[in-house]
C-alpha cells in the first residue's frame, strides 16, 4: 500500500521506510457533546421577566446549531507505544463559543508476564475553551444601558458584578494521565 505524507509541499512515501500510517492508525474516540456543551445546554430552558412583565427566554442565546464533535485516533509506533491525536469541531451560539481543540498524547502497553500487564495513557487538550459573551441591558432611569451577564440580568446583583460570572472555562479533563496494572488470577 502506498502511503504519502506532505512535508512543505514535498510528498514522501513513508511506506518505503517500513511504516504504513493507515494500517497502524486506529479510531479510539468519536463523540458529540462534552461537559462544556452540557453546561451551556442547561441554559436553553428558562429565562427571566423584565420590569414591564415580558418574559425573555434564554433559548435564542444558548441554542447552538452544531454540537461540539470530537474524534481521536491512535497511531501505533511500536507494538508497545502509540501516539494519540485528534480534534474537536467546537460549537457556538449567540452568547457563547466553545473553541475547537486538538488532543495529543501517548499510550504505552507492556505485558510483564503471562498474567500481568501495565499500561500508561497520557493526553492533553490544546484549545477548546468556553467563552460566554455579555448582554447589553437597559435598566431605564435607574441604570441606563449596561453590560451584564445575560443569565443574571434580572438578579438583585449590580450589572457590573454579574460580569465576573460569565463562563470562561477550560475543557474538563484537559490533561489526563492513567496508569493501569492488571493481574489475572
Amino acid at each position: 500500500m502506498l502511503c504519502l505524507i506532505c512535508f512543505c509541499g514535498v510528498f514522501v512515501n513513508i511506506s518505503a521506510y517500513g511504516f504504513d500510517f493507515f494500517e497502524k492508525t486506529f479510531l479510539v474516540e468519536i463523540t458529540q457533546g462534552s461537559e462544556l456543551s452540557n453546561k451551556v445546554n442547561f441554559y436553553t430552558v428558562g429565562g427571566f421577566e423584565t420590569a414591564n412583565g415580558n418574559f425573555v427566554s434564554y433559548a435564542p442565546w444558548y441554542t447552538n446549531h452544531w454540537t461540539d464533535a470530537r474524534i481521536a485516533f491512535m497511531t501505533e509506533v511500536t507494538p508497545s507505544i502509540g501516539i494519540i491525536w485528534g480534534f474537536s469541531t467546537g460549537e457556538q451560539a449567540d452568547k457563547y463559543k466553545i473553541y475547537p481543540n486538538m488532543k495529543i498524547g501517548l499510550a504505552y502497553f507492556d505485558k510483564l508476564s503471562k498474567d500481568s500487564t501495565i499500561s500508561l495513557k497520557a493526553t492533553t487538550i490544546i484549545g477548546g475553551k468556553l467563552i460566554e459573551y455579555p448582554c447589553l441591558a437597559d435598566y431605564g432611569d435607574i441604570g441606563g444601558l449596561q453590560s451584564v451577564n445575560c443569565r443574571m440580568a434580572a438578579s438583585q446583583m449590580p450589572p457590573a458584578e454579574t460580569l465576573q460570572y460569565l463562563f470562561n472555562d477550560k475543557p474538563y479533563n484537559q490533561t489526563v494521565v492513567l496508569l493501569e496494572y492488571k493481574i489475572l488470577f
